[in-house]
């Protein structure tokens, strides 16, 4: 039986996350305190602490929760063709994030703590997609690769290249962006 979360919890949840993520628009992670971020979003200091750390432990709640999100609207089942159909779908919604939000991605990249904030997404993500390859080799899917490589591989090369791609005056599209990577993908 799925454990519930109270309502209230949910709630907090909700209105700290939506207020994270407005004030990352404005300002550089360093500079947002957790007294701001209660104030508007109208939560006890008490209530943030009673659920998290610190903001870098509230950080790496919302990158999980931004991933449990992404993973119920994009089930696949497992079969033959479930990592890759699963993979080239990750890449495709993770680039499209990016473009959708990109004033948040320009505070991260323009924050002092740059090099912190990509360290915590990238061991989530990391740590995700190892946990989703050991799936795929449990379920008969043949890896070129321990686990933990792939993921570590395919993590450095997705954030190099979407912090590259973010940062380019004139970029390309994000469509030429996924086809290329597909291409590479499709080789791999």
């Amino acid at each position: 039986m799925e454990k519930k979360i109270d309502l209230r919890i949910l709630k907090t949840y909700k209105a700290l996350t939506t207020t994270f993520l407005q004030l990352l628009e404005k300002k550089r992670f360093e500079d947002i305190t957790v007294n701001e971020l209660c104030n508007l979003a109208m939560v006890r200091r008490a209530t943030f602490y009673k659920h998290f750390a610190d903001k870098y432990e509230f950080f790496i709640f919302v990158i999980r929760e931004t991933q449990q999100q992404f993973y119920k609207e994009n089930t696949i089942t497992f079969g033959d063709e479930r990592s890759k159909a699963f993979y080239l779908n990750l890449l495709r919604r993770t680039i499209s994030f990016i473009s959708e939000n990109e004033k948040l991605i320009q505070s991260i990249l323009q924050s002092n703590m740059t090099s912190s904030l990509l360290d915590i997404l990238s061991e989530q993500i990391s740590l995700d997609l190892k946990l989703k390859f050991k799936e795929d080799e449990r379920n008969g899917a043949l890896l070129i690769a321990h686990p933990e490589i792939l993921a570590h591989f395919f993590t450095g090369a997705l954030m190099q290249t979407i912090r590259w791609w973010i940062t380019q005056e004139h970029r390309i599209s994000e469509e030429e962006l996924i086809d290329q990577l597909l291409k590479i993908l499709n080789d791999f």
